[in-house]
């Protein structure tokens, strides 16, 4: 078997345009990568360990001989990055069987992506860090990349669509369904999007905890949200390739007040989406899953500086543009 002594790879972030929430139940959903990465070098360690260091202020250290699970004896760095280790786990364990030796690894995560903005990061590091731990021994196709990163993401989500993890492994502007094959859009117009970070502290896992539980209690309601949000982004391909942002900006509105119907926005986010709409932006909703994390605004593209600047006397400490159709995974 050859191997390499360290090996680079690395993934995108993402904006979710449309369909957050309801693309868990078989909706379509509309998202894109960014010009945000994850990058990852992973190098061969002669211990069994599995070491995992992040410029977000993460350290973790875990066992490659067998899987450890989470629990109250983990760290808080431990649970954070837990989906990580146990896709790295799962590609040495490839390599165990091949060779009898327990393989060690040190992980060094770099990202430019804001840690819990709702933007992908956990995925991307997901996928660059299988991407660069499979390349110490050989190049990986990224069908493969994509199967072992979602098997990682379910093992804490266990109903995830697999969006972000899919976009951040493939790239570009996608129509998404779960579990079936997706379609790459091709927008006439290129889109001029600010990302805004809220700040607000929330979790991913409690925002789907809180959708299935509004799903249950309110079936009716939540069929009838469901059925307008899948027209919404039926209507959104229409207008990507058509290039008219107009109707774009107008759905992605109409999408944020599915989602406040939902209950995962808040005043926060709704005051924040309203001062977008009265400075400029032709569309702005939230983007993941809600309760915090961050808001997307669609621009024209001669209003985004004073868009930015008028955002930054509003006291937002993080505002940034972001281009749609950054690469996918990239072994480097």
């Amino acid at each position: 078997m050859t191997c390499v002594k360290f090996a680079r790879a690395s993934a995108p972030a993402k904006v979710m345009l449309f369909g957050e929430h309801f693309v868990v139940y078989g909706c379509p959903a509309i998202l894109g990568s960014i010009d945000k990465r994850v990058s990852v070098t992973a190098k061969q360690s002669e211990s069994a360990k599995i070491n995992i260091s992040s410029n977000m202020g993460f350290l973790a250290s875990y066992s490659s001989e067998s899987l450890e699970k989470p629990g109250p004896q983990f760290s808080e760095a431990q649970n954070t990055l837990y989906p990580i280790y146990a896709a790295v786990h799962d590609v040495l364990k490839d390599h165990f069987e091949v060779d009898g030796r327990h393989h060690g690894v040190e992980i060094d995560i770099k990202s430019d992506i804001p840690w819990g903005a709702g933007l992908g990061s956990s995925a991307a590091s997901c996928v660059a860090s299988v991407g660069a731990v499979k390349s110490l021994f050989l190049k990986p196709e990224k069908e493969w990349v994509y199967s072992r990163a979602l098997g990682a993401e379910r093992i804490i989500h266990e109903n995830s669509s697999g969006a972000d993890c899919n976009i951040s492994t493939f790239g570009g502007l996608i129509y998404y369904i779960k579990d079936t094959r997706n379609k790459k859009i091709s927008s006439k117009a290129e889109l001029s999007l600010v990302v805004l970070i809220t700040y607000i502290k929330h979790s991913t896992g409690s925002q789907v905890s809180f959708v299935k539980n509004f799903r249950n209690q309110n079936r009716s309601l939540f069929n009838d949200l469901a059925s307008r949000a899948t027209r919404v982004c039926d209507k959104a391909v229409s207008a990507l390739r058509s290039g008219d942002v107009i109707k774009l900006g107008e759905l992605m509105n109409e999408n944020h007040m599915l989602l406040k119907d939902l209950g995962v926005s808040n005043d926060e986010i709704n005051d924040l989406i309203r001062f977008c709409l009265d400075n400029g932006a032709t569309g702005a909703k939230l983007t993941g899953a809600g309760g915090g994390g961050s808001v997307v605004a669609l621009l024209s593209n001669e209003n985004q500086t004073s868009f930015i600047r008028k955002m930054g006397k509003k006291g937002l400490r993080q505002s940034f543009p972001v281009r749609i159709g950054s690469y996918g995974l990239l072994i480097e």
